[in-house]
């Protein structure tokens, strides 16, 4: 299913041409069968430019009850699923707090990484994530012209029927030149730090699902 995502990326996108390392220091260059494929692997590695921009509009560090991990180890352990998926689409939601601000990222998840999905969910689930700003039909529609083209490895805790990052810490993509954490702006903890000293989403996905 990865494979599929390639062929959707910006025509100006490509992968990042071969690091010295894919990991922290001196990992081995990982399989490709453990991403389904060399195909899949490099789908994961693609970084289009401007895709970044699309989480600005969501402010996970202004959450009071934000939580930090001291490591990628601890934030798997804190998670239902870790995923591998596509945001599809983005919509408005209410939660029972009633917080009018609150965004949902529409993901269609094409790996389970480590924990487990719901049946319900395991070809398509909502994210709620809190938006920077009061929301209104004009500014969901740009967001929709805006949704990222490469996939993301999302940390995910089911409570209450709902899906939430387990922080800002819980989502990582492929940036230009390293894997960037792109809900984080501010404090964002050891968990990130460490998977920003990835190269490429694909070793850090084959770190979290315990291949080496």
């Amino acid at each position: 299913m990865l494979a599929g995502l390639a062929a959707c990326a910006d025509p100006g996108a490509s992968p990042l041409p071969p690091p010295a390392s894919d990991g922290p220091v001196g990992p081995s260059v990982p399989p490709a069968a453990a991403t389904g494929d060399s195909d899949g692997r490099a789908a994961l590695d693609i970084h289009r430019p401007g895709d970044l921009g699309f989480y600005e509009s969501f402010n996970m560090d202004g959450t009071p009850s934000t939580e930090r991990f001291d490591n990628l180890e601890e934030g798997k352990q804190a998670s239902t699923a870790v995923i591998i998926a596509q945001v599809v689409d983005i919509v408005s939601i209410s939660l029972p707090a009633g917080d009018a601000t609150t965004l949902g990222v529409v993901l269609q998840p094409t790996d389970v990484v480590a924990g487990a999905l719901p049946d319900e969910s395991a070809h398509r689930l909502t994210v709620a994530l809190p938006a920077g700003s009061t929301t209104d039909e004009e500014q969901l529609a740009k967001l929709r012209r805006r949704l990222p083209a490469q996939p993301g490895l999302w940390f995910l805790r089911q409570a209450n029927d709902s899906f939430h990052p387990i922080s800002p810490q819980g989502l990582f993509v492929q940036g230009n030149n390293r894997v960037e954490t792109p809900l984080t702006r501010k404090g964002d903890g050891d968990m990130a730090s460490e998977g920003r000293n990835y190269r490429r989403l694909s070793a850090l996905t084959n770190e979290i699902r315990g291949v080496r």
